[in-house]
């Protein structure tokens, strides 16, 4: 009977909503739609990605040091990271043309998570990518964690570490990707 009243309590504490991410075997990683509304006004770039994430063991936006052995280390990185660039610009009303005069270079420089603590776990999400083209130069960063209000993980959130670590990835790669899109439509071009 104890045991029966300590799972409903923890139910009601936790919230109904956040027990989906807390099912085994771990939730996978989500390309998340875009918080903000941007619109590139029907734009066409020709973005071409380079994977150089070789030799980074840390980030300009946080000062954890970087899990270089997580499974994000080889194509499926970089394949999320891609996956989630070009779906945030087809879905601020830009689009993906090879043949665009309006060519940028975005180089990955870190796809990551490091889970801290003991007991009480706090996930953060890394991601990093440097863009370089005539209209827009720049290096986004970020360091998210379930504490930030735009994870889509909270820090109340009954998770495993699996499920923890990819929703938090997933945001922090929505994070970065949706301010490069904002930067896009800001640009003159």
């Amino acid at each position: 009977m104890k045991l029966l009243i300590l799972l409903i309590t923890t139910c009601l504490l936790c919230s109904c909503s956040q027990l989906y991410y807390g099912y085994l075997p771990g939730t996978d990683y989500k390309i998340l739609e875009p918080q903000r509304k941007v619109d590139l006004k029907g734009k066409s770039f020709d973005i071409q990605f380079v994977d150089s994430r070789d030799n980074v063991s840390k980030i300009s936006c946080s000062d954890h040091d970087l899990d270089r052995n997580t499974e994000l280390e080889g194509e499926l990185g970089a394949n999320l990271f891609r996956q989630s660039v070009l779906t945030m610009v087809r879905q601020s009303n830009g689009k993906i043309d090879p043949h665009s005069p309006n060519k940028l270079v975005v180089e990955l420089e870190v796809e990551s998570f490091v889970l801290i603590g003991a007991g009480y776990i706090v996930p953060h999400g890394f991601t990093q990518f440097k863009v370089t083209s005539p209209f827009l130069s720049k290096r986004y960063c970020t360091d998210m964690s379930d504490h930030d209000d735009d994870s889509p993980l909270k820090w109340y959130s009954f998770a495993t570490r699996k499920s923890a670590s990819r929703l938090i990835v997933s945001g922090a790669t929505r994070r970065t990707a949706e301010q490069f899109v904002k930067d896009l439509a800001d640009s003159n071009i």
